[in-house]
């Protein structure tokens, strides 16, 4: 028999713990929907049972590592002895089996409502032994998700890479709670998504924010949130490490409306991080027009457009020092700019938002261009 006194108190014991199915049962469906696998719902697979034989994985050869998914019962003895002294020090390296058995532990035990199971996580996250594997990420979400707290996964973005592909969906979630998207965020974001913002600082970073706040008229994590629409918002199977487990969130993934933003907003000039410079809309005097358009080697019109990227668009295009708004004959708002033949990188930059455009013009030397005609060493460009 094996003492259980000893044990990481986080793992669940039978006849010293409840099984999943009490703990399902206490769960008030009205704050999240579980269910059970119906088909094994009278046993808890990842319930340590001290009546199971031991054996010392350290006097005899350590057995092949179990398969992942499999409960402590299914363990050889050699493997049970092998996890019993694995769980004396679990920051360290271990067979998928061992981490998975261990992160479905961790998850009734957040159900639980066990504030323990939260801690391990963090230190989890700081072990280079777990930081790879993808399960303990989503453990760390559903934590975060059952606290209903936001700043929880800012701080956890902020201070660890995790896996690109749970990024979107990590920050989806925190839209959904309401926490605002920081600059140390997009530090590690940009990282991960191989944005160019790594060398700069957080108070540029945080500048730029502001920027992007007021260009959209939303915080970016709402606004990325709002173009996903109703279903973002829809409860989706949730993918557990208990494999009996059957729960349903919302899994916006924001990665699509968010990364061309942050781009954007990480590749803007050092010259214009100066608090003055972000705040301040780029403004021409009426009668310097004239004077532009006569050295403008290309003149680029837009108007606005129901195009997710227009208040993007629109940002860019107010950077430019030959931006201008205008009214055409049928009062219709046209933005304006113009483009020195050695200014065509930003041209290009704000023709790939634009092209697609019913009402974008383009001009060249006073004549106006197809768009057919508008492409990189274009004839008509020259």
């Amino acid at each position: 028999m094996m003492p259980t006194t000893s044990l990481d108190p986080l793992v669940r014991v039978a006849g010293r713990d409840a099984p999943l199915a009490d703990v399902v049962a206490r769960i008030d469906s009205r704050s999240l929907t579980v269910t059970l696998n119906r088909s094994t719902s009278d046993e808890d697979y990842a319930l340590i049972d001290p009546m199971l034989a031991v054996e010392s994985s350290l006097a005899t050869p350590i057995d092949a590592a179990p398969a992942p998914g499999l409960g402590y019962a299914a363990f050889t003895p050699r493997q049970r002895g092998w996890f019993l002294a694995w769980l004396e020090t679990p920051l360290t390296p271990a067979p998928p089996a061992f981490q998975q058995l261990y992160l479905a532990n961790l998850e009734v035990r957040l159900l639980e409502g066990n504030r323990s199971a939260r801690q391990q996580l963090k230190e989890l996250m700081q072990s280079d032994a777990w930081t790879v594997n993808p399960g303990l990420w989503r453990v760390a979400m559903l934590a975060a998700w059952l606290a209903q707290d936001g700043a929880l996964l800012a701080n956890w973005l902020t201070a660890i890479v995790m896996p690109v592909d749970l990024t979107g969906l990590t920050l989806g979630l925190q839209a959904l709670l309401g926490a605002p998207l920081v600059a140390a965020e997009v530090q590690q974001i940009a990282r991960a998504w191989a944005l160019p913002a790594a060398d700069l600082s957080e108070a540029v970073l945080g500048f730029r924010l502001q920027s992007l706040r007021a260009m959209l008229g939303a915080e970016p994590l709402a606004y990325a949130l709002s173009q996903l629409g109703d279903d973002a918002r829809t409860p989706q199977p949730w993918r557990c490490q208990h494999r009996d487990l059957r729960l349903r969130l919302p899994q916006p993934n924001v990665r699509r409306t968010l990364e061309p933003l942050l781009a954007e907003l990480t590749a803007v000039s050092s010259s214009e991080d100066a608090p003055d410079a972000i705040d301040a809309s780029p403004k021409q005097a009426p009668d310097k027009t004239h004077e532009e358009l006569s050295r403008a080697h290309i003149v680029l019109e837009f108007r606005q457009s129901r195009s997710e990227y227009f208040p993007f668009a629109l940002r860019l295009a107010q950077k430019r020092a030959g931006f201008v708004q205008l009214l055409d004959e049928d009062r219709h708002l046209v933005y304006r700019v113009t483009f020195r033949k050695n200014e065509m990188n930003a041209f290009w930059q704000l023709w790939n938002y634009v092209q697609s455009w019913s009402a974008t013009r383009v001009f060249c030397k006073g004549q106006e261009l197809q768009k057919w005609q508008v492409y990189p060493y274009s004839q008509y460009l020259q």
